[in-house]
């Protein structure tokens, strides 16, 4: 009889301790709001022997551990095991339709196109999403797709009524583009504001030209460069001075328009025909590539550029501003004013701006729908580990006290020997970890924070992320075969109409033949079918 007592009571002691330990482990502890866990909403929580498997995709298996702190941090919060589908970048569409092709849907994966969306949707291989799971378990996700794409975030997306997939959104397109200019040479020259019109504009772009502001004697630089690679990015800045967003269906007053084939275009090729006569612009635009551009601006050739803003911010602000810092260092005293667009003579200004939305993100397989609880799962653990700052930690710096401490001025900084990337993946955080990570809400103030590293430039990051105007394709995400058929004849067309223009090898007063043969060429069919797929878009 003792020995029972004493075998009950080892076995409570050992249960006390487990429960002890499960409520103190490194991992993340769920915040409590008003006396309720914010992961309230979840099915209830499987027993040890019964917990379910969610799968998560890995394209670096060298830097991403199933067992390590990270995965392990969200394994005990989530209360699930896990396993990786092993794949890379070029090979995982494959793996996707092997699998599919075999029976064996995957529970999930990201990264397709909107004509392989509607092929999966086609074989029945695809879950329904409910918006009211959204809306319950994943209401962070849902309010930063409101946001970003407005009240009605799934309108390129439903079929039939129905939501298949998860939006891929970039929050930044919109507003990411603008134009810069050398502070260190607007001084330099003489110039105290920073241009905000056109004809301010060119005043400086003359002077970059004339005025020696880089001070080695020579007339070696220019007002501006640039890339023709693609006609949205043709010097778009002066055609948004004039209204118009050549290379995008924009839409005005309920009809779809193209730019390049608006009376603004012939103003803005005015200009630049003007601009490229008397040597502001640099004369290898032509045959520039994105890299060219970086490189002259490097260099110190040019005094302005069309750029994402966190290209020319300074370091701390945001990521990638490889202008910038490749420049500053060369240059202590460089520095760039940034405008959204010179204005035109009827205040008009921006540029062709990215479409927010630009593929599906996230969709669940067809057994989902069977197997509600997962699906719930997956978009906890999905929204947790993109919108809680506790989860982004976890994933970039590790655990507190061991991988990382925390700084004075509220950064973050690496415990040796984890200041090691290599050292980081062992231990199972800072590794390709696609769970998935990447619903980046870059203008919510607690990660804007966490992302600045210089603190004192929050103020800049804020106005920055909000400064680039203008228009984008509104009807990117939609298939449009008649125009897939005439783009690239259509877009050879405008393209080296606009160069020889822009160049003086043909006259700007050419401009109306130039739209006679561009719609005799395919574009009225074109624009028929631009106007077709936008009114039944908006029909939905």
């Amino acid at each position: 009889m003792r020995s029972r007592k004493m075998v009950l009571s080892l076995v409570l002691i050992m249960t006390l301790i487990i429960l002890l330990a499960a409520g103190c482990g490194k991992a993340p502890s769920t915040e409590e709001k008003n006396g309720e866990s914010e992961t309230n909403n979840a099915a209830k929580p499987e027993t040890a022997d019964e917990k379910m498997k969610l799968h998560f995709w890995t394209f670096y298996p060298e830097q991403t551990k199933i067992d390590g702190y990270y995965m392990n941090a969200l394994k005990e919060k989530f209360n699930f095991d896990a396993e990786f589908y092993v794949a890379s970048p070029d090979t995982s569409k494959e793996k996707l339709n092997l699998s599919i092709a075999s029976g064996d849907t995957p529970d999930w994966w990201k990264g397709l196109n909107y004509q392989e969306y509607d092929k999966l949707i086609e074989q029945d291989v695809v879950a329904e999403i409910k918006l009211e799971d959204l809306q319950q378990y994943a209401p962070k996700y849902l309010a930063f797709l409101q946001k970003v794409l407005g009240d009605d975030p799934f309108q390129y997306l439903r079929r039939d009524g129905k939501i298949y997939g998860l939006p891929g959104v970039w929050d930044l397109a919109p507003t990411g583009k603008v134009v810069g200019f050398r502070q260190d040479w607007l001084s330099k020259v003489g110039i105290a504001k920073t241009p905000e019109t056109i004809e301010e504009m060119e005043d400086a772009l003359t002077k970059f030209r004339h005025d020696d502001p880089d001070g080695n004697g020579n007339k070696d630089t220019y007002g501006v460069t640039g890339t023709a690679a693609d006609i949205n990015g043709l010097f778009d800045f002066v055609f948004g001075a004039y209204g118009v967003y050549p290379g995008a269906f924009t839409e005005e007053n309920g009809t779809v328009v193209r730019g390049e084939i608006m009376p603004g275009a012939k103003e803005a090729l005015t200009v630049l025909n003007r601009w490229y006569k008397n040597e502001l612009i640099d004369p290898e635009f032509i045959v520039n590539k994105d890299s060219n551009v970086q490189d002259k601006m490097i260099q110190e050739k040019a005094g302005a550029v069309s750029s994402y803003w966190f290209g020319l911010a300074p370091d701390g602000v945001f990521c990638c501003n490889d202008i910038y810092t490749n420049l500053h260092k060369n240059n202590p005293n460089a520095g760039f004013a940034m405008i959204p667009g010179p204005k035109g003579p009827e205040g008009k200004f921006g540029m062709v701006q990215g479409n927010a939305l630009f593929g599906v993100d996230i969709m669940f397989g067809k057994q989902l729908e069977k197997d509600h609880d997962k699906m719930i799962k997956y978009l906890q653990v999905f929204e947790y580990t993109s919108f809680d700052l506790e989860a982004i930690i976890a994933r970039t710096y590790g655990e507190e006290g061991k991988t990382f401490k925390k700084t004075a001025d509220g950064n973050y900084e690496f415990i040796p020997p984890y200041d090691d990337q290599k050292e980081r993946w062992k231990y199972g955080f800072d590794g390709a970890y696609s769970v998935p990570g990447g619903w980046n809400d870059d203008f919510n103030e607690e990660l804007a924070a966490f992302n600045t590293k210089d603190k004192s430039l929050l103020p800049m990051r804020n106005e920055l992320i909000h400064m680039g105007k203008g228009k984008y394709d509104i009807l990117g995400p939609i298939v449009k075969p008649v125009f897939n058929d005439h783009k690239e004849r259509l877009d050879k067309l405008t393209m080296q109409t606009f160069l020889d223009m822009i160049t003086g090898k043909k006259p700007v007063s050419d401009f109306d033949n130039y739209v006679a043969e561009w719609r005799e060429m395919g574009g009225d069919k074109v624009m028929a079918e631009a106007q077709q797929a936008y009114e039944e878009l908006m029909a939905q």
